[in-house]
């Protein structure tokens, strides 16, 4: 089990560590670094025994579910919704993660590592950002990121464009 202690990562897939733990398979998520992180590595045999001293099993089951669930509705988004709405619920989601209080928002991924995400290529990406980056909804970083200005504004962008 790895766990993110500070920093941010981009997540090719939704599921991470815990099936891997669970079932004893590989995992089935590429994780790389969007700026540095500390991690703590635990050792698969350890967490299964806090697991079961604190009677997380039920609980870990439940998280591991929502996230397979999550991850089929983000297929079926991948294969059916206009690049605008995978980019503004791909925003929304990084928002939502960050839990963060501040009104905008840094997300430390470049256009090309959005288009990734969403399966999407990176002139349609800036394409859908065009609008929103007019409204003032979303700005270009100096690190090649976004600053998430209104994602509320973008998610009903987005719906009306769909």
């Amino acid at each position: 089990m790895i766990v993110l202690e500070s920093g941010s990562t981009l997540i090719t897939l939704a599921l991470l560590g815990e099936l891997a733990v669970l079932d004893s398979q590989p995992r089935t998520a590429t994780v790389i670094a969007a700026e540095t992180c500390q991690i703590r590595i635990i050792p698969a045999a350890a967490f299964l025994t806090f697991v079961e001293e604190h009677d997380l099993l039920a609980p870990l089951l439940r998280h591991a579910i929502a996230r397979v669930r999550e991850s089929e509705a983000v297929r079926l988004e991948l294969a059916t919704a206009s690049v605008p709405l995978r980019l503004a619920s791909a925003l929304s989601r990084l928002v939502e993660a960050a839990s963060a209080s501040a009104s905008d928002l840094a997300v430390r991924l470049t256009q090309t590592e959005l288009s990734q995400m969403i399966g999407a290529s990176r002139n349609a990406v800036v394409n859908a950002l065009k609008p929103w980056r007019e409204q003032d909804w979303v700005r270009t970083t100096s690190s090649g990121g976004l600053l998430v200005r209104d994602i509320h504004s973008i998610q009903s962008h987005a719906r009306t464009q769909a």
